[in-house]
């Protein structure tokens, strides 16, 4: 069952963390096989499954990616609400002229 984000209202699937003291993990609802880092884990009985999930670094990620396991994105790195409308490219400089500074007119 997909649960709205409260930010941006896209569809998330909130996976389990593998560590017992971890925080729950909203993942987007399609696996990214380009940006994935986070494996899902199914576990459970067949009336009640459970998701969880683990997030991938380092040699752990390379091989995912290499295996061509399906990986899910964390919500946080795709949510719209929090990105820039229309962010500047790096590298990209720009030589706006500052306003001219003449005095105010004054209105009797």
């Amino acid at each position: 069952m997909a649960a709205q984000c409260r930010d941006c209202g896209l569809e998330i699937r909130w996976l389990k963390p593998m560590r017992p003291d971890g925080k729950a993990i909203p993942v987007d609802v399609s696996p990214d096989p380009d940006y994935g880092t986070v494996r899902r884990h199914v576990s459970g009985t067949a009336d009640k499954t459970v998701l969880r999930g683990e997030i991938l670094k380092g040699c752990a990620l390379d091989e995912a990616r290499a295996d061509g396991e399906p990986l899910w994105m964390r919500h946080a790195e795709t949510c719209t609400a929090h990105k820039p409308y229309n962010p500047k490219p790096p590298g990209v400089t720009l030589n706006i002229p500052a306003a001219s500074r003449r005095p105010r007119r004054r209105y009797r």
